[in-house]
């Protein structure tokens, strides 16, 4: 060894000693994460799977479709949504009133008892009020029928993205966007709340394991709902349920509870609605129609693409699918979706076929089909759904690796969609009438609502004539407010449609007995139909008009100079001509020969002084059974003025008059849905003693 490699071995060593202690150590273990990293960890991983879960995907593409297409392509954003077959909201007090009470200042007084829709509108309007729940129902009526669609299917046992490209598809039936913009709330309220009826009556008749008791009351509670708001949907739900009942053989272990739970399903509801079942059966209208009126008959084309109105037919490709489907996988899981397709088709024929008189006169015409067609698309959504599980089961169970091409082709089918749906309602708002529209629907200036709520005198909408499922708009006639949402629903004395149609064409024609008819039954404003500038009515009626301010959407309104009110002490002049059945003097209606009381309908609690013999005291209320009249405590009969309204005769000395409607069963049958709602509301919840 040399001397220069002796060096370099001390070098080397002292290098060595140099050396940290950790290399001359065992290596150490690594730090173990805590207990707070784990479940920050944990969190994180859990929002990223909600973020990217499909009904986080499908609710926030459905969200972002519909606020672009209501905001930006139909300029339809707002807190207070109106028009077309929606009238204006009215406040959360008047819509409760209107539900609770016997009559109601419609159509110049009607005892027709209110949708219980108005009692749904006045639970959801607690907190912004009816007009606020109703623009967000509307706006958000597409994502909430897609998150109702995926949560019904949830035992299914498909994979989430398939329910959710399903639940797209049902959420974008063109019947249902078609409804939103022609103001239909009823099958507004059908599209979103069907997939769960159709769901908890599905889980009643197939499975043994369901509590029957709450399951039966929440599928009752939907019926109800589906009731309140059309009718048709409600008879179709419960066709499909005998149907089932008697075909399907009983589960396992349901033996002996299968009738009960069939009764509490049917009858409940009607317990529900039963203030307004007498409305129902004595109109047959309402069946058909329901609360927003008939409509245009739909096409062919528009049947086959789902869209009433004969838009763009998106709805083909959905029925292309289930064609496909019924091709390619045939079998026993496709006949919940048959079923209800073949529900959807007879309700077709049934709104297409059966023509009624509306409640607001006019020619027979058809129903809406857009409630139909909501039923026949979910119809076909199941049918694609069964082919998915049943027949093709590569596709109810995806791999992970599979995920990504589903949600690819998801996100592919809602961005056709889009594009589909943008092109249709870019076409819909460019149409003059029918659109729902922020602040929309026949608005009055503030100082003449003022002036109708303070002294409770009507306001006459007048129509365009023709036939109502020609687009006519029908003649309304309204008592200290203008026209609003459940007017519609309200059912006219007999006689009233016709009285409405003849005061429209002697105003336009400028008959003064006509506009003292009008007057007499206490009407304060005129509003004329689109295009009619009033020029010739004021030519030939002279004093009995004056112009005033026009409504929101520009048609020309009139005021009645004739004095009147809600009730009114006439001349005996004027008394003898109301009882003879001659029209109303204009002369007798300005003076000391009327007098305008202080009253508010349906009570006239009044104070008359000593005068001449033969005085009446006018009511602006149609005569209908209920009206009760005394005078100092004694029963006085009803006198009918100008042939339909209410008057009594008031004596010549002092005396104190009281004229009154009262409805003891419309009082019983409110008691009897209360009732009702408490036992639904107890049955529903199920208990929590563990099966046997």
């Amino acid at each position: 060894m040399t001397w220069e490699s002796a060096d370099a071995e001390t070098d080397a060593d002292e290098v060595a000693l140099s050396v940290p202690n950790a290399y001359l150590l065992p290596a150490s273990r690594p730090v173990r994460p805590t207990q707070e990293d784990r479940e920050r960890s944990a969190r994180r991983e859990a929002w990223r799977r909600a973020l990217l879960a499909p009904p986080t995907i499908l609710a926030g593409a459905l969200t972002v479709l519909s606020l672009f297409v209501h905001g930006v392509l139909a300029d339809r954003f707002g807190w207070d949504l109106a028009g077309g077959a929606l009238l204006p909201m009215a406040g959360l007090g008047d819509v409760w009133s209107a539900y609770f009470s016997s009559w109601h200042g419609v159509a110049g007084g009607t005892t027709s008892a209110a949708s219980p829709a108005m009692a749904v509108l006045g639970v959801f309007g607690v907190l912004g009020g009816p007009d606020v729940a109703v623009s967000l129902l509307l706006l958000l009526a597409m994502p909430a029928a897609g998150l109702v669609a995926y949560a019904a299917t949830r035992r299914s046992g498909l994979d989430r993205w398939i329910r959710a490209g399903g639940a797209a598809a049902y959420a974008l039936i063109p019947a249902a966007t078609d409804a939103v913009a022609a103001g239909r709330l009823d099958i507004v309220v059908v599209h979103i709340a069907a997939p769960a009826v159709a769901a908890g009556l599905t889980s009643l008749v197939t499975r043994a394991d369901v509590r029957w008791l709450p399951m039966s009351t929440l599928c009752a509670l939907g019926l109800a709902l589906l009731g309140a708001f059309s009718p048709i949907t409600y008879g179709m739900a419960v066709v499909g349920l005998l149907i089932a009942f008697v075909v399907l053989p009983t589960p396992a272990g349901r033996t002996g509870r299968g009738i009960p739970a069939l009764v509490l399903v049917v009858l409940l509801p009607l317990a529900l609605l039963m203030p307004w079942l007498p409305t129902l059966v004595s109109h047959p209208a309402l069946l058909l129609h329901g609360i927003t009126g008939p409509a245009d008959p739909a096409t062919v084309t528009g049947l086959l693409g789902l869209h009433p109105a004969g838009g763009v037919p998106l709805g083909i490709a959905l029925v292309l699918a289930a064609v496909v489907a019924c091709v390619l996988a045939p079998g026993r899981h496709l006949v919940p979706g048959l079923v209800l397709t073949a529900l959807g088709v007879t309700g077709l024929l049934v709104v297409g076929l059966v023509h009624v008189t509306p409640l607001t006169g006019g020619a027979a015409a058809a129903g809406y089909a857009g409630a139909p067609l909501i039923v026949l698309g979910m119809g076909l959504v199941g049918i694609v759904l069964g082919a998915c599980r049943g027949g093709l089961p590569a596709m109810g169970s995806l791999s992970t690796s599979g995920r990504a091409p589903a949600a690819g082709v998801a996100g592919g089918a809602l961005t056709l969609a889009a594009l589909v749906l943008a092109v249709s309602f870019a076409s819909t708002a460019e149409q003059p009438r029918g659109e729902v529209r922020a602040g929309g629907g026949l608005q009055l200036a503030a100082d003449l609502e003022a002036e109708l709520a303070d002294g409770g005198r009507g306001v006459l909408v007048l129509g365009q004539g023709g036939r109502a499922d020609e687009g006519a708009v029908a003649d309304r006639l309204t008592a200290a407010r203008t026209p609003s949402f459940g007017d519609d629903a309200l059912a006219p004395v007999d006689g009233m449609t016709e009285r409405l149609e003849g005061w429209r064409y002697g105003i336009l024609a400028g008959s003064r007995d006509a506009l003292t008819n009008a007057a007499a039954a206490g009407v304060l404003f005129v509003v004329l139909p689109p295009g009619e500038d009033g020029a010739a009515v004021q030519r030939d009626a002279g004093d009995l008009v004056e112009p005033v301010t026009s409504t929101s959407d520009g048609r020309t309104v009139l005021r009645l100079t004739p004095e009147s009110g809600q009730v009114t002490l006439v001349s005996p002049e004027q008394a003898h001509r109301a009882v003879s059945g001659a029209a109303p003097s204009d002369e007798l209606m300005r003076g000391e020969a009327i007098a305008s009381v202080d009253a508010r309908l349906p009570e006239a609690h009044v104070r008359v002084s000593d005068g001449p013999e033969g005085r009446l005291l006018v009511l602006a209320a149609e005569h209908a059974p209920g009206w009760t009249a005394t005078v100092d405590g004694e029963p006085v009969p009803i006198t009918p003025a100008w042939g339909h309204q209410v008057a009594v005769s008031v004596p010549e000395s002092e005396s104190e008059v009281v004229v009154q409607y009262s409805s003891p069963a419309h009082g019983v049958f409110l008691l009897g849905s209360v009732a009702a709602l408490l036992f639904a509301t107890l049955t529903a919840i199920p208990s929590r003693r563990p099966r046997v």
